[in-house]
């Protein structure tokens, strides 16, 4: 595959992709990072803009995508003995990873690539959540095909094993025990959370994820998207600090392209 594949691969799970210097991690344009996008014409357009970055390396800005990464170590620190141990010690079988798009760093560590479905919250963004494992969702993440010094991203497996994101995931990034079936997600916010925030607005602090969790459910349960920005305008109007319109318009757009996105996967899947 070529790099555009690879591009096309990750865009078409609502990543957003942005462009790093060859060899390099960072994108050094003001926004860094934040210049991603999950459009492949508006990505080839500005790397017109910029022709350094023709030849460059290929990243997701986890900031903006419905993905995390749980990334495992092996050169500071070897972070595998610290999973394994984790999924013994919460009786999670050894091979999990095997079972989502996993990439291999040019260090020898290993990226675990997980899907968030519309409408539910990340995981926590958290460095060392055991010792060599991070749990990623905040960030850039460095992807197949780049390339550094001494050595490459590649896939180990392909990317259309990419799961959706399981419990252990988020007992990993809050220091908890599976007690629970590995299937089962609990919501950050349940049903009744959400009624709550539609009678007294948004919590201060939690505004951005409250939106998105509210704005993802109501996508979720077929209200028309008008009435989605007209709700989520009135709930914002109740917080004791509303968001201000461009960042409310912000999340409902990133709730609308995941709820089409998701829609055009499932239509994709259903032809021969």
């Amino acid at each position: 595959m070529d790099k555009w594949d690879y591009i096309k691969q990750y865009q078409q799970a609502g990543a957003y992709v942005f462009m790093a210097l060859p060899n390099q991690k960072y994108n050094a344009v003001e926004g860094g990072f934040n210049n991603s996008f999950a459009n492949g014409d508006e990505l080839r357009q500005w790397i017109t803009q910029y022709p350094a970055y023709h030849f460059g390396n290929v990243g997701i800005d986890l900031s903006k995508s419905p993905l995390v990464v749980v990334d495992i170590d092996k050169h500071e620190q070897n972070g595998m003995p610290s999973i394994l141990s984790w999924f013994k010690t919460h009786q999670i079988a050894p091979d999990t990873l095997q079972d989502t798009y996993v990439e291999q760093t040019p260090t020898g560590g290993l990226h675990a690539f997980y899907l968030i479905p519309n409408g539910q919250d990340k995981p926590k963004h958290v460095i060392n959540a055991i010792k060599g494992v991070d749990v990623l969702s905040n960030t850039a993440v460095m992807t197949a095909p780049s390339t550094m010094t001494g050595g490459h991203y590649r896939q180990i497996t392909t990317f259309d094993k990419i799961k959706p994101v399981p419990t252990w995931v988020y007992d990993l990034a809050n220091g908890l025990g599976t007690d629970r079936p590995n299937n089962v997600y609990r919501a950050k916010y349940s049903l009744a959370d959400r009624w709550e925030m539609c009678i007294n607005g948004f919590e201060t602090g939690e505004r951005n994820n409250q939106a998105m969790s509210l704005a993802g459910y109501l996508f979720a349960i077929d209200v028309t998207p008008q009435d989605i920005y007209d709700i989520m305008q009135s709930v914002n109007e109740r917080s004791n600090e509303p968001l201000p319109d461009h960042e409310l318009n912000t999340v409902y757009m990133s709730a609308r392209r995941r709820e089409e996105k998701k829609r055009a996967r499932m239509n994709d899947y259903g032809r021969d």
